[in-house]
C-alpha cells in the first residue's frame, strides 16, 4: 500500500491535474500538441542521451535483455495476427496493424515517465533500450508488410533500397532513437560529455516526466468526439484491449520468471510495466498513412489509455 501512495498517485494526480485544465478551461486542449512537441524534440532525447551517454557499456551491450525484448513482442505480433486472421477474418496487410495496436506501447510519452518516476533515473536506460527494439521490430514489420502489398497491387518496380530507405528513416531519423543512438556512440567510444552539454541535458530531461503526463491528461480533456466513433466492432475492440493490457504483460511475465531470467531485477521491472502501457500513438500515423483502419484506430488508443490507469496501477503495486 505505502507503493500506492509513493508511486501510483502522484502520477496519475499529475495526469487528472491535465484533464482538469483540459475541461475547465485553464488551458486549451490545442496546447497538448505543443506540450507533446517540447516531450518528444527536447526534454526526451535530452533525457536519454544524458542517461545513454553516461551508461556503462555492459549495460548497453546487455544481449540477454536485447532477445528478451524481441521474443516477447514477435511472440505476441504474431499471436495477435493469428487471432485476426482466423478469428476475424482479416487479411494482410490490415493484419500487421492489428499487431501493432497489440504490442506498439506508448513508451516514450507514458511508459519512460513512469519508469524514471517509480525507479529513478537509471531506470531510463533500459527504457530506452525497450523502447528502440519496439520502433526497430514493429515499424519495420509494418513498412515491409503494407509497402509490398502496395508493390504487389500497383505492379510498381520499387526494391529493396526503398524499402529500407523507408525503414531507416522512420525509425532512425526521430528525435528519440536519434539521440539514443548518439548517446550510444559517445558511451561504446568512451568520450568525455562536453560540461556545457551535460548541463544543457540535465537541466531540460527532467521536464519530460511531468510534461508528458500532464500532456496526456490535457490530451484526454478533448477526446470526446473520438468516443461517439462508430466506425469498429465492440468484439474487435474487447479483444485487442485485452491483448495489449493483459496478455502482453503476463507474456512479459512468462519470458522474464520461466525463461531468460535477468538478473537486474530494475530492468525485469521496466520489461513488465512497459508492456502495460497503452497503444502508441504513432499506430494512427501509421493508420493514416496507408489509409487503413483511421476511423477506429484513435478510439482502440483512447480506450486503451483510459484503462490502462488501472492496469499500470495494478502492475506498479504487484512490481
Amino acid at each position: 500500500m505505502a507503493e500506492l501512495f509513493r508511486v501510483v498517485i502522484p502520477l496519475f494526480s499529475i495526469i487528472l491535474c491535465g484533464f482538469l485544465a483540459g475541461r475547465l478551461s485553464i488551458i486549451s486542449f490545442n496546447s497538448t500538441t505543443a506540450l507533446n512537441n517540447f516531450v518528444y524534440y527536447f526534454s526526451l532525447p535530452a533525457l536519454l542521451f544524458l542517461s545513454i551517454s553516461t551508461a556503462p557499456v555492459e549495460q548497453l551491450l546487455n544481449w540477454n535483455f536485447i532477445l528478451l525484448n524481441i521474443c516477447i513482442i514477435s511472440t505476441m505480433y504474431v499471436f495477435s495476427i493469428l487471432i485476426f486472421r482466423f478469428i476475424f477474418k482479416k487479411n494482410f496487410p490490415e493484419l500487421s496493424l492489428y499487431g501493432m495496436i497489440t504490442t506498439y506501447g506508448n513508451t516514450g510519452f507514458l511508459g519512460i515517465p513512469l519508469l524514471i518516476t517509480a525507479f529513478g533515473q537509471s531506470a531510463a536506460i533500459p527504457a530506452a533500450i525497450i523502447n528502440f527494439v519496439y520502433d526497430v521490430l514493429i515499424i519495420s514489420f509494418i513498412i515491409i508488410t503494407f509497402e509490398l502489398a502496395k508493390i504487389r497491387k500497383n505492379k510498381q518496380q520499387n526494391g529493396p533500397t526503398h524499402l529500407l530507405r523507408l525503414i531507416v528513416r522512420s525509425i532512425f531519423f526521430n528525435p528519440i532513437n536519434a539521440s539514443l543512438l548518439l548517446g550510444v556512440l559517445i558511451a561504446l567510444n568512451t568520450i568525455p560529455v562536453p560540461q556545457p552539454i551535460y548541463v544543457f541535458t540535465e537541466i531540460l530531461s527532467p521536464a519530460a516526466g511531468p510534461t508528458a503526463l500532464f500532456a496526456l491528461g490535457l490530451g484526454l480533456s478533448g477526446e470526446r468526439n473520438v468516443l461517439k466513433n462508430e466506425n469498429y466492432q465492440l468484439a474487435e475492440l474487447i479483444t485487442l484491449v485485452g491483448l495489449k493490457l493483459i496478455v502482453l504483460p503476463l507474456l512479459a511475465l512468462f519470458y522474464i520468471y520461466f525463461v531468460f531470467q535477468p538478473e537486474n531485477a530494475m530492468w525485469a521491472k521496466s520489461v513488465i510495466l512497459l508492456s502495460a502501457v497503452p497503444t502508441g500513438a504513432l499506430v494512427y500515423v501509421f493508420a493514416k498513412k496507408y489509409n487503413t483502419m483511421a476511423k477506429q484506430v484513435p478510439l482502440y488508443i483512447l480506450v486503451t489509455t483510459v484503462l490502462s490507469i488501472f492496469t499500470i496501477a495494478f502492475v506498479l503495486i504487484f512490481l
